[in-house]
């Protein structure tokens, strides 16, 4: 028997309308350490039962009985609070399978002929008891681990609320932060180091900004609350103002950035911001895992919807000449937090994981479709596909995933014919 019943004489409770029976019955369980309470009916037994002053560990139960008849009783005792818990054993005097199916039927959990076999009794009764104190300790851990999910679940609660709040209140200084220092770096007079300094501080509050804005959005995300505001605008005009003010911002580790934009690329509607913050974001990403010196591509084309229907996309491609993505890593860079083993510790530290999983989910609530190749000789290609008008778009949706798996052997074409490079 278990430590936690050894602590306590198990206490079973026997019901039958035969003294002698109950006398026998009880004379074996004292006899084995148990203690044992009488009941001579049913009605007896559902008394004590809802009495709560006795709380048996196991009922050794008569079948025949005058009023409520040992099945009867069984029922009833499992509709009690705590009764479904409890083991029954029944004792019967009838040996046929009938009578031993309608106690399985009305909740027994064992059954005994009568007349009662000393050692057959204490193993029985040994071996239930046994059952339910292991299901009572599997109750018990169930209510401490889902007591600590509750408190865990509270303190994400607590932590996203928090951050939430974090994000908010930091949008206002950083703005006043950035308005500043570029309003000093307008001015004449500065010294070579002076302009120096204050472009690193407006380097790192961009920076700060784009971290806070992605953790921002990624949480509108996960609320279900990002939702793009479509308008029409020139996605050529959009990728030279990411270039010419990326440019700036790379520069301290002597990389650079070619932008191609082919010949049919035209006005697109879509979410202004978003589609320049995905840019940046993925420039971004380039610029921390490049080598220095090293050209950053950023190729924009139109995907034609031919005589499939399905509305024209435009295709971005952000190529790096880091180490490239291992193949294995390809999806989970896109997942939140998430580290691509081998990363050097200082390229760690200096990952917060948010900038592709703000890209990711901000293609996503454009129907889009973004994912990572190998560039031609070194490096990682990134591919954005967004429809250039996403009321066009067929019901079925875009055909950016057949172009994707079209796609998945290319490790960098050159652009297209018509292409322009600036």
């Amino acid at each position: 028997m278990s430590d936690r019943l050894a602590e306590r004489s198990a206490t079973v409770l026997v019901v039958d309308d035969n003294l002698q029976n109950r006398e026998v019955a009880e004379g074996h369980l004292v006899g084995a350490g148990y203690e044992a309470v009488q009941a001579e009916s049913g009605d007896e037994a559902l008394a004590v039962l809802r009495a709560g002053i006795v709380k048996p560990d196991l009922v050794l139960l008569d079948v025949l009985m005058p009023g409520l008849d040992g099945f009867e009783t069984c029922r009833r005792i499992r509709v009690l609070p705590g009764g479904s818990h409890i083991p029954i054993l029944f004792l019967t005097a009838l040996g046929d399978l009938g009578t031993h199916k309608a106690a399985l039927d009305s909740g027994a959990d064992d059954f005994l002929t009568k007349p009662i076999n000393r050692t057959e009794l204490l193993i029985r009764v040994r071996s239930l008891l046994r059952i339910k104190e292991l299901s009572d300790e599997q109750a018990r851990s169930l209510a401490v681990i889902s007591t600590q999910r509750d408190a865990l679940v509270e303190a994400q609660r607590q932590k996203e609320e928090l951050t939430a709040l974090i994000i908010h209140d930091l949008k206002n200084p950083l703005s006043s932060i950035l308005s500043n220092v570029q309003y000093a770096l307008s001015q004449e007079g500065l010294g070579g180091e002076e302009r120096e300094s204050l472009r690193d501080v407006l380097r790192a509050s961009q920076s700060m900004v784009r971290m806070v804005m992605n953790l921002l959005d990624i949480s509108r995300s996960e609320d279900g609350a990002l939702v793009p505001h479509l308008s029409e605008f020139d996605l050529g005009g959009l990728l030279g103002e990411v270039v010419s003010e990326m440019e700036r911002r790379i520069e301290d580790r002597d990389q650079k950035l070619k932008l191609a934009i082919a010949a049919d690329v035209r006005v697109m509607k879509a979410d202004r911001d978003l589609v320049r913050r995905i840019l940046e974001n993925l420039v971004d990403n380039a610029y921390k895992y490049g080598p220095r010196p090293a050209t950053i591509s950023i190729a924009a084309s139109v995907i034609s919807a031919g005589a499939g229907g399905d509305a024209d996309t435009i295709e971005l491609r952000v190529r790096d000449e880091g180490d490239g993505i291992p193949l294995a890593f390809r999806q989970k860079i896109f997942e939140k937090y998430a580290r691509v083993q081998g990363r050097s510790a200082h390229e760690v530290r200096n990952s917060h994981g948010l900038g592709l999983v703000f890209c990711r989910r901000a293609v996503e609530v454009h129907g889009g479709d973004i994912w990572v190749e190998e560039n031609a000789t070194r490096g990682s290609c990134f591919c954005v596909r967004l429809a250039l008008d996403p009321g066009a778009a067929r019901a079925g949706g875009t055909t950016a995933d057949a172009a994707r798996n079209g796609a998945a052997g290319d490790t960098g074409t050159a652009p297209a014919a018509g292409v322009a490079a600036i």
